[in-house]
């Protein structure tokens, strides 16, 4: 329950805290004698409008516990808070952040006879002020310095209200302020502020500064001394890659003359000099990172300064630069050139005395520094470039070295070798000689190492370079190109000399009257015994591509395999020296036929539609015959001889090779009768097997009846074609012959018979004839199948007339 006090006459108000208290005393519990019912009011009063209803007022006990809390009226500020104890008490406003009030508690001791509660007195909190909270800021930082003076002034008036100092980070804040407006100004003795004012207006609740007040930047300072002396004239070159020469205060802009930028990345802003004192000092540098780098220079003479370089950020306060600079010994610089007027050699070791050792830039400039006048060895080195040590006497009237020029260069390359001859135990170091062209000719020879790398000395000049190659590696086929590398020295290390294994490629092609099918080309060394390659050739086309690779130097046959084809070269003889070989044909000529001859005979073939150049006409003799067919296809092959075969003509089918065999079964056996008068002339064969049937050959035609009838039908022929001459519009002067005549016939005749014997048979042969008796009157033969002799009868049989009984 809580009682608040109403603003009217007093009697109302006591009687309502009276009628409060008697309440609370007839319904409260019984309590001891200490025990008390006591209501602590009062108000919160403000003399400008504010928000009551925001103001907590809390009690306490003496240990900081909360006893007891409770809102204010939000019409006129006032509280009640009940207590039922005696006791210290501390009562406390709890206003917004930022609000202002005094008191800000109240201690209470409650007795229950004296004190303020009791007795029915008010407490009251008077509102004294709102609060102004603002920043100041570094230059383009979201944070500011600490220790900056900030004032309040009501506008216009030069009269400060109140003061403040800034906190880390930057933030500000006055309290008590009432409603009005009002401008801030921030001081510093040394920082230069950039935005020194801004204003704020304040009504009804705690306000924010316009806008931020803003440092330009920090001075920064530093020293620099000599062997403990300060040093006057000493310029200090600031640079950074985050601040514009325009924010920056106090210092000199223009460039430094003799000052060389090593750092590209580094974007210059302006220097400092160093005064009697040896400080020096940036006045105003906003907040961020810098490097400063020191410069002094003699009269002829760059001194060193250490640090050399020195980085350092300005946060959000003055800063004094660590350490002290020194100036040491004076620096030298030189180059290092790849010959007289030459290229600067880059990434060089330079070394002074064995002890002090500096790398060369890209255009092979170096520099030494703290060097103190003396004498010197100075050395440079750089992989594959020779130099000779220099001693030189250096002192600050000498600034510029003398160029330290290359007298040398390194030669290197390197034997490759891909395949080792069998033949020979491969050697694991050659040598290797470098001969000069110039006027010295000057040999040196080196050995490579396992690798087959190897590397020479030289100075400029022109040098061959040749590899020797014992004679038994040459014998057995191994062959380096180029035989001799012609190079020149100049200004640079040759690093490409390179000596490589040759070895071959043989190519060619193969050549087919149809598709290849499958083809084996073989390689077979003719110095070398047992190196055979063979490569396995298959395609559905008519010519087909062949290589071997990595062959070695020498001799070599070449052969195609296909046993049942003809070729116009079945193998070549190549020979491979310092370049690849190629255009090896095999060309196919033709499909091996093979023959197997009981006798020697005349063999005809015939293609069917192929025309009639595919007819081919082979004399064979007895056995294995070979012979080749132009073309591929089916063949009828017919055998021609005295000998007659199991069949009378056969096929061969060039896709299906096999040995076409052909066994005489009967042998032709000739006979001639001679009669001195043409007469009816018969002959009887018998043959020794029992299943021959004897054979009856006749009446004969004697042979030279038979040349007569040839005679007449030629003559009857010529006859019909001078006919056939005139009815196709001849013009008829081609006279016949005056006369044609026959051969008479005159004796004595001879007629030829024939018979087909098997192998082995005998045969009796017996002429007859109606007028006419022969002798023998028969004879016997026996047929031995061997081979047929034009010409040659078996039997030759004369007759003489005889005498009819």
């Amino acid at each position: 329950m809580r009682v608040r006090r109403g603003a009217g006459p007093p009697g109302p108000v006591l009687m309502s805290t009276a009628l409060v208290l008697l309440l609370l005393s007839v319904v409260g519990p019984a309590r001891g004698s200490e025990d008390i019912v006591v209501g602590c009011g009062g108000f919160v009063k403000s003399d400008v409008e504010i928000n009551y209803s925001l103001i907590e007022i809390k009690l306490y006990t003496k240990h900081g516990t909360l006893k007891y809390q409770t809102d204010c009226a939000p019409n006129n500020g006032y509280f009640m808070i009940p207590l039922y104890d005696k006791g210290d008490f501390i009562l406390k406003i709890e206003p917004p952040l930022g609000w202002s009030f005094e008191p800000t508690n109240v201690e209470l001791y409650v007795d229950g006879v004296s004190d303020i509660c009791t007795k029915g007195g008010d407490i009251n909190f008077v509102f004294t002020g709102f609060s102004v909270n603002g920043k100041v800021l570094s230059r383009g930082q979201p944070l500011g310095p600490a220790g900056v003076q900030v004032s309040l002034r009501n506008t216009g008036t030069e009269a400060k209200i109140q003061s403040t100092v800034t906190q880390p980070g930057g933030k500000f804040a006055f309290f008590k302020v009432l409603p009005g407006d009002y401008e801030i100004v921030a001081t510093h003795p040394t920082w230069v502020l950039k935005e020194a004012s801004t204003t704020v207006r304040v009504t009804n609740s705690n306000a924010n500064a316009a806008s931020p007040l803003t440092v330009a930047g920090y001075n920064v300072s530093g020293s620099v001394r000599s062997d403990g002396e300060p040093m006057k004239g000493v310029k200090f070159l600031l640079f950074s890659s985050f601040v514009t020469k325009e924010d920056v205060l106090g210092c000199h802009t223009s460039p430094v003359p003799g000052f060389q930028l090593q750092d590209e990345s580094l974007v210059y802003l302006c220097y400092a000099i160093s005064k009697e004192d040896g400080s020096f000092s940036f006045s105003s540098l906003p907040s961020g990172g810098y490097t400063v780098i020191p410069f002094y220079r003699g009269e002829r003479i760059t001194f060193d300064v250490a640090p050399s370089r020195l980085d350092f950020t300005v946060e959000h306060d003055s800063l004094k630069i660590e350490p002290v600079f020194h100036v040491m010994g004076f620096s030298v610089t030189g180059r290092v050139l790849n010959g007289p007027e030459g290229e600067g050699v880059p990434e060089a070791v330079v070394t002074l005395n064995n002890q002090i050792k500096v790398k060369t830039k890209a255009d092979g400039s170096f520099r030494l520094e703290n060097i103190t006048t003396g004498t010197y060895t100075i050395h440079a080195q750089k992989e594959h470039l020779y130099f000779e040590t220099v001693t030189i006497k250096i002192a600050p009237n000498t600034p510029q070295l003398a160029d330290i020029i290359a007298t040398g260069f390194s030669v290197c390359g390197h034997i490759s070798i891909i395949r080792f001859p069998d033949t020979v135990k491969q050697m694991s170091k050659y040598k290797v000689v470098l001969s000069s062209q110039d006027k010295d000719k000057s040999l040196v020879t080196v050995e490579t190492d396992s690798h087959g790398s190897f590397c020479f000395k030289a100075k400029p000049g022109t040098y061959k370079v040749q590899v020797v190659v014992p004679e038994a590696e040459t014998r057995a086929g191994l062959t380096l190109k180029p035989q001799t590398f012609p190079l020149v020295v100049k200004d640079g290390p040759v690093m490409d000399v390179a000596f490589v294994q040759f070895l071959a490629s043989v190519s060619g092609k193969v050549s087919c009257l149809d598709t290849c099918g499958d083809l084996l080309v073989t390689l077979q060394s003719l110095s070398r015994q047992g190196e055979k390659r063979s490569l396995q050739l298959s395609g559905k086309v008519n010519s087909m591509a062949f290589t071997f690779d990595s062959v070695l130097p020498g001799k070599y046959k070449v052969s195609i395999t296909h046993d049942d084809w003809c070729w116009k070269n079945k193998s070549l003889e190549v020979e491979v020296l310092e370049e690849d070989v190629s255009a090896i044909e095999f060309r196919q000529t033709g499909y091996m036929l093979r023959c197997s001859l009981s006798h020697a005979i005349t063999l005809e073939f015939y293609q069917d539609g192929n025309g009639p150049e595919n007819v081919g006409i082979y004399n064979l003799s007895k056995g294995v015959n070979r012979f080749c067919l132009s073309k591929p296809g089916v063949y009828k092959v017919t055998p021609r001889s005295c000998h007659r075969f199991e069949q009378a003509f056969y096929t061969y089918d060039t896709s299906s090779p096999s040995i076409l065999t052909l066994t005489a079964i009967r042998h032709h056996v000739l006979g001639t009768i001679t009669t001195d008068k043409m007469m009816d002339v018969t002959v009887t064969i018998k043959s020794s097997i029992d299943s021959e049937p004897a054979l009856v050959l006749g009446p004969l035609k004697s042979v030279q009846e038979l040349r007569r009838e040839q005679q007449l039908a030629e003559i009857e022929s010529r006859r019909q074609e001078r006919e056939n001459g005139k009815d196709e519009g001849g013009d008829g002067r081609t006279k016949p012959p005056a006369q044609e005549m026959v051969d008479e016939l005159q004796g004595p005749f001879s007629y030829d018979f024939s018979y087909w014997a098997r192998s082995g048979e005998r045969i009796t042969v017996t002429p007859s004839s109606k007028e006419l008796l022969f002798y023998p009157p028969s004879m016997e033969a026996t047929v031995s199948g061997g081979r047929c002799r034009l010409r040659e009868p078996v039997a030759h049989l004369h007759s003489c007339p005889f005498a009819r009984v």
